[in-house]
């Protein structure tokens, strides 16, 4: 009797963690087959060709096509964000 139970447990269990190998094999292999996500704007690489500036306020280079341009007699001024732009301002 007692074998009896100690089989249908150790079954049990064994059926448990087999479903929760496959589970985890069907969902690697889904994830595996679906195209990579598109990376967001803000992490994409710069395009070939573009220069990278540097924000006068806080020194952080970012791609030209990024930054905010102000143009001067000797030279254009980048800013890589509104904040900075009003801080070199003030």
């Amino acid at each position: 009797m007692i074998k009896a139970l100690i089989g249908i447990l150790v079954s049990i269990l064994a059926v448990t963690f087999l479903r929760a190998v496959m589970t985890l094999l069907v969902k690697g292999a889904k994830e595996a087959m679906q195209p990579e996500p598109e990376k967001a704007a803000g992490n994409a690489p710069p395009e070939s060709g573009t220069r990278l500036r540097k924000c006068k306020t806080c020194g952080t280079f970012a791609p030209e096509t990024r930054m905010l341009r102000h143009s001067t007699r000797e030279t254009d001024v980048f800013y890589c964000s509104k904040d900075c732009e009003k801080q070199a301002a003030a």
